[in-house]
């Protein structure tokens, strides 16, 4: 469990390997060393990748898709007022996977409906600054280096409310880097004495450890409760506490993105 400080509000759930806390106007205190490490740690991320996870991101958000807000719904802002960015990007040593920090720059805005005579309570962040930043992540992968991504959320650890993007990047840092190998979420079981049932396992490595593209289990198929779908694109299982089966899986329904041309003409094999 990631150590965070003056938490306003925290969701938390298990389904499918998903772990999403929402954090508020955190201090820095105790996230120094992963600060230096973010910045010493090769991650840039090349300019084709980072307008075609934008261009995702902000599409998923005018769909108004799982976590992600079409703030025009319910704030008295538009969705060209967010600023979205990706913060680093990491590459397996075969570019063919992908795990990149997302986040939206935005005005702490008003809410649409009235919720609470305290009128700094309607807002976005009731506790926030006039400008916050929100950051999670985001993991695909390709069919060779120069095609196009297939990307699903991750969740892991998520940041919302924050006053500085470099704040949001130390707690993902702190969790990414430090944390995420002992981190357990529920994985079904590919082999031994509970083959077919799904259970707590540590990932086992962090995003920097030698083996983390290769030997973590966040990049392996289940070819039990699904289709041999990569574990992160199964949303959940409908198994009930049952063996699952290969009908068992809920997989990950983005919604269809139409990507200009000048985007995918980036890429050798869209």
């Amino acid at each position: 469990m990631v150590k965070v400080c003056n938490i306003t509000g925290t969701t938390a759930f298990l389904t499918a390997g998903l772990f999403i806390v929402f954090l508020a106007c955190c201090n820095s205190t105790g996230l120094q060393e992963g600060s230096e490490e973010f910045r010493n740690s090769p991650h840039t991320i090349e300019n084709r990748d980072s307008l075609y996870i934008n261009f995702t991101h902000r599409a998923w958000g005018e769909a108004n898709w799982w976590t992600y807000s079409n703030y025009s719904k319910m704030y008295e802002m538009t969705n060209n007022q967010v600023d979205y960015f990706v913060s680093v990007a990491f590459y397996s040593p075969d570019r063919k996977k992908i795990i990149a920090w997302i986040g939206q720059k935005l005005p702490n805005s008003r809410s649409i409906k009235k919720y609470s005579e305290i009128s700094s309570n309607n807002r976005i962040c009731p506790r926030g600054p006039d400008t916050v930043y929100t950051m999670s992540a985001i993991i695909g992968y390709r069919e060779n280096a120069g095609s196009i991504w297939k990307l699903y959320p991750l969740e892991l650890q998520s940041v919302v409310c924050s006053s500085t993007k470099e704040e949001a990047e130390r707690i993902l840092t702190a969790y990414y880097f430090h944390y995420m190998k002992s981190h357990e979420m529920f994985r079904v079981q590919q082999d031994g004495p509970r083959r077919g049932y799904k259970e707590l396992q540590a990932y086992g490595y962090n995003i920097q450890d030698k083996g983390f593209w290769d030997k973590c289990w966040i990049w392996g198929k289940d070819t039990l409760g699904s289709h041999s779908l990569y574990t992160f694109q199964i949303l959940g299982y409908d198994d009930q506490g049952r063996m699952c089966t290969k009908e068992s899986a809920d997989p990950w329904d983005p919604p269809v993105v139409d990507y200009p041309k000048s985007i995918t003409d980036l890429y050798k094999n869209p």
